[in-house]
């Protein structure tokens, strides 16, 4: 989240404070757990099942990212399947042309510590890189009852790659990752994040995650010409985990409601004394259900690109072209066990184990996309298009399965693009959003469907860059998939509610310069800004909690209408000092209007880092974030007030084989 929030555009909501679980959207799509965009590594789809299940309840720790790429206007035809916003690919580190490898430790506050490491090398035909990360921390947040807060998390990740000669080469990716947190959907009332912004109550003390990823990837790149390049990939995802957390109240009242007023009489305040674990459950109605989310997600496929360049006179193309197969299997048993609430404690009941849900859902895939620049003198011209083939199927045990149901969308782009002269340039743009629609959905409900325009500037002239573009994106049918994060209950898991016709539109700038103090100093400044406003263009009641009842002209819940980044370094031959300072504007945890009291109030943050080299192999860092010790409240979702991570100080060093 901290990586991306210096791009215009993107929007983020941070969650548990450490980014295990990230936030993110592009020009206003929806951020709950990056579902409405599409997220890849190495080119390769990263939801745990991007087609039948995108939630992003898994992403790669950001220490072994060595690049991050967005893609935004009709750029995100060629990556699909959500193409409303737009993508994000990450890219990890290559096999080595020689020996080489590196070490990273460093520990912080709050017993959190840092190691990773990586070793590489090549012998002829053959190389072979190996690396791996551990994070933990003991947490930022305190149970009443004095549990545990934190988390652990490891990756672990194998390359090899076999030149074949004849510019060929083979190349294989395995990985494994698992992660132990004790987190919880559970927030705070107002008047409780006011006094104690990091409190949890006695109620979440069950909180825990567990989960474990696997992924293999097997690489053909075939190069038969400097013109014409292929790349073909199977891959291979299996990620099972297991969420226990509060659910809810035995007689179904809704948590969030309940922190959001923050009652202080009456029936609810007996309720919020319960959560709190200052009152004992008195009656069935009050028991805790806890529950334990268990599923396993399978995404298999096979992709190939193709690119080819041609040159005719003064005339030249580049032409991309990619087709993939895919499939998405997700199984869900979700259960629950009432608790009740004894002296502050969390007491097991005689109650039986209820099933809440019982159901297998399957994604099937065929998608294609064409995109070519044609270039003549200063003029590009940008043809794309995208087709989607999305067979879907879903059973609701013991219920009788639905038959399954194929949709294919047809999703055209235009760009063009004028170089003024070799560092500016003036484009525009124009493409079909879309947003599949989930596994169990009746045949006429439809995908999110939007007609996405842009227009900009952009310059480069080494020492200054700088962007401006201003985009209008017109739902057809904007929609709101249910998720636990969102607020929704188990029996709506995945289902999809429509928002109706809805415009976000919008201004994304950028600019930075080098400036060179002497010719070994140099201070790096950069400016992002992001102006994004939406409009309903409906009038409705959704039973998705984060519409409800919706007016003309409403805007749209989490969605900031200002973002800002300033970044600001210095330069040396051996000193390297950066700091940002991130600024968004206050944020509607519910479609309406902005009142003088927002849900979610405007957020500051300050980061800094110092990166000191003593030897040519050797250096030391410290980095800060929220240096300000900022406790803003970043959601109210799914259940109560979230606070901002506190400020966390990281001291390490690096080593360079």
């Amino acid at each position: 989240e901290r990586i991306v929030d210096g791009i215009p555009g993107i929007s983020t909501r941070p969650e548990d404070g450490f980014g295990l679980r990230p936030n993110i959207g592009i020009r206003g799509a929806n951020s709950d757990r990056s579902a409405k965009i599409t997220l890849m590594e190495d080119g390769v789809l990263l939801a745990p099942g991007p087609y039948a299940a995108p939630a992003a309840y898994y992403f790669p720790i950001s220490t072994r990212l060595v690049g991050v790429e967005v893609f935004k206007g009709p750029a995100a035809t060629q990556h699909g399947p959500q193409t409303v916003g737009g993508a994000l690919n990450v890219l990890t580190r290559d096999v080595p042309d020689m020996t080489s490898g590196s070490l990273d430790v460093a520990g912080g506050l709050r017993n959190s510590y840092k190691a990773h490491g990586w070793v590489g090398t090549r012998k002829g035909p053959f190389g072979i890189l190996f690396e791996g990360v551990h994070l933990r921390s003991d947490g930022f947040k305190e149970l009443d009852t004095g549990g545990p807060t934190g988390f652990e998390r490891t990756e672990l990740m194998l390359k090899t790659k076999l030149d074949l000669g004849a510019s060929n080469d083979i190349a294989l990716k395995l990985g494994y990752t698992n992660e132990t947190s004790n987190e919880t959907y559970l927030g705070l009332s107002t008047s409780d994040w006011e006094e104690a912004p990091y409190r949890r109550y006695s109620s979440s003390a069950l909180g825990l995650m567990l989960w474990n990823r696997t992924q293999a990837h097997l690489t053909w790149n075939f190069r038969p010409s400097t013109t014409l390049q292929f790349r073909t990939v199977a891959y291979h995802h299996w990620l099972d985990r297991a969420w226990t957390k509060l659910n809810g109240f035995n007689d179904g009242t809704n948590i969030h409601d309940l922190l959001l007023l923050d009652p202080t009489s009456g029936q609810g305040s007996v309720y919020l004394s319960i959560l709190r674990g200052e009152e004992d459950t008195t009656t069935d109605g009050q028991l805790l259900r806890i529950g334990t989310n268990d599923r396993q997600f399978q995404s298999f496929g096979v992709q190939s690109n193709m690119r080819w360049e041609a040159f005719v006179g003064d005339v030249s193309s580049t032409l991309q072209a990619g087709i993939r197969l895919h499939g998405d299997i997700v199984r869900r048993l979700h259960t629950e066990d009432p608790f009740a609430m004894t002296a502050g404690q969390l007491s097991a009941t005689d109650n039986p184990t209820a099933t809440t849900l019982d159901s297998n859902a399957t994604a099937q895939a065929l998608s294609g996309y064409l995109h070519e620049d044609v270039n003549i003198g200063k003029v590009h011209v940008l043809p794309s298009a995208r087709v989607e083939a999305v067979k879907t199927f879903r059973e609701n045990l013991p219920e009788e399965p639905l038959e399954p149901i194929t949709r294919t969308t047809l999703l055209p782009g235009f760009g063009t693009l004028y170089e003024l002269d070799d560092w500016s340039e003036l484009f525009a743009g124009v493409h079909r959003g879309f947003s599949p629609v989930a596994p169990g959905q009746p045949e006429e409900v439809s995908p999110e469907f939007s007609w996405n325009y842009e227009g900009g500037f952009r310059l480069d002239t080494g020492d200054t860059h700088g962007e401006i573009v201003g985009y209008f994106n017109d739902y057809q049918n904007l929609t709101g998939q249910c998720t636990l994060s969102s607020g929704c209950s188990d029996d709506e898991v995945d289902r999809q509610y429509n928002g109706g016709e809805v415009w976000i539109y919008g201004v994304e700038a950028i600019v930075g310069h080098n400036l060179a103090i002497t010719p070994s100093v140099t201070l790096p400044i950069q400016i992002s800004y992001t102006l994004t406003q939406s409009a309903f263009q409906t009038e409705f009641v959704s039973g998705f909690p984060q519409f409800g009842s919706v007016q003309l002209g409403d805007f749209l819940p989490y969605v900031a209408k200002h973002r800002a980044q300033l970044h600001l370094g210095l330069q040396t031959e051996k000193l390297t000092f950066s700091t940002n300072i991130n600024y968004r504007t206050a944020m509607l945890d519910e479609a309406g209007i902005f009142q003088d009291e927002s849900d979610i109030p405007a957020l500051l943050l300050l980061d800094a880092a110092l990166h000191y080299t003593f030897t040519p192999k050797g250096s030391a860092y410290i980095s800060g974030t929220n240096l300000t010790n900022s406790t803003a409240i970043t959601s109210w979702r799914p259940f109560g007030a979230r606070p901002t991570a506190p400020m966390q100080i990281m001291i390490g060093t690096k080593w360079d084989i």
